[in-house]
């Protein structure tokens, strides 16, 4: 799905068929988003999961910086944004072809009834672990699978989002997880790393997508932090000494910007100097995402193992419709301003 759709976007003449690419990789982008997590957190060793995690989302992040440097370099060369897609097809080739290398979750292989393999994959996992370690794995796993299979009997999935909802330990982690993954999105973030450019271009900055970079990669580097904070500090301790500083952030770039020359007819930029309020902008954006990154940001997506065994699948479903809902309602929010704005400017150029 990412090679198709990054192929189908580079070669479009027409505006259907950048949509049709943007699906696809839609698409592609929802699946991986899902089972990632749920994978790296059926596979890795309990006591490093939350770290785990947060080094998938550290390999986002990075990705993010890498596109921010592409998107750089390929700014003023001719169609250079047919590259910047068309390039987003070789992650995944990569990806394709290292695939093989990953083991079998052992707890699906177990669930199947495939113990062989199941052990392969944990010697794999755990390569310091001797047989009997091994063993002892695969019965503790194969406990708690009958475990799970004798609460969730022969029931269907609807049975399951039903229990998910109404069994009270299922839906606290149900709330907790997806309150989360929304206040992540709620807080804005994703339109500020879409429209990055833009919002910095309207400030003054002659060169917007260098200084997204820098946006991207302030998020980079706190993703590590928390991947690295959350086993041993935990995860409600990092969110609760951190959350507050994006509200702050968030504030101080909202007063900053009362103070910024931009006609509100016109959002032209009434001086051509980036000024000191343009400077406090950019300084508290990335105070905020200092913030975001070692807070929400980052945690939200460690809310997998809040689940039970028996609904973890559904759980993790519904997180990752809570993030992509969220970021949805943003992305046209900021689309109807956008349309707003340019019916306004029409409205205001055919009255003078």
């Amino acid at each position: 799905m990412f090679t198709i759709g990054a192929l189908l976007q580079a070669t479009a003449y027409t505006f259907a068929q950048m949509c049709v690419g943007r699906l696809i990789v839609g698409l592609g982008v929802g699946s991986a988003a899902m089972i990632a997590p749920l994978y790296i957190a059926e596979i890795a060793p309990t006591k490093y999961r939350g770290r785990m995690i947060g080094l998938n989302n550290m390999s986002i992040t990075g990705g993010q910086v890498l596109s921010y440097g592409i998107g750089a370099g390929f700014a003023h060369v001719p169609n250079g944004w047919r590259y910047m897609v068309g390039l987003g097809g070789v992650p995944s080739i990569i990806l394709a072809c290292l695939l093989p290398l990953c083991p079998e979750s052992p707890r699906q292989l177990i669930h199947r009834g495939r113990t062989e393999e199941a052990a392969r994959g944990l010697q794999r996992i755990f390569h310091r672990a001797t047989a009997d370690q091994v063993q002892d794995k695969i019965k503790l796993i194969q406990a708690s699978i009958e475990q799970a299979s004798e609460i969730e009997g022969s029931k269907s999935r609807w049975q399951i989002i039903k229990d998910l909802h109404t069994v009270p330990r299922n839906l606290r982690a149900l709330v907790t997880a997806c309150g989360l993954m929304v206040i992540s999105q709620m807080s804005g973030f994703n339109t500020l790393m879409y429209y990055s450019s833009t919002l910095f271009a309207l400030v003054g900055f002659s060169n917007p997508t260098a200084v997204g970079l820098v946006v991207a990669g302030t998020n980079f580097f706190m993703t590590f932090a928390n991947a690295m904070m959350v086993d041993p500090w935990g995860r409600r301790r990092v969110l609760v000494t951190t959350v507050w500083g994006m509200a702050a952030g968030l504030l101080a770039v909202a007063v900053a910007f009362s103070f910024i020359p931009i006609d509100t007819e016109t959002l032209a930029l009434e001086q051509t100097t980036v000024t000191t309020p343009a400077i406090i902008v950019l300084v508290f954006i990335i105070v905020f995402v200092l913030f975001y990154g070692i807070s929400v940001g980052n945690t939200a997506w460690m809310s997998t193992d809040f689940f039970a065994q028996e609904v973890r699948s559904m759980g993790t479903m519904w997180m990752t419709c809570s993030c992509w809902g969220s970021n949805g309602m943003f992305s046209f929010s900021r689309t109807m301003v956008t349309l707003t704005n340019n019916l306004s400017q029409s409205l205001y150029l055919q009255h003078s």
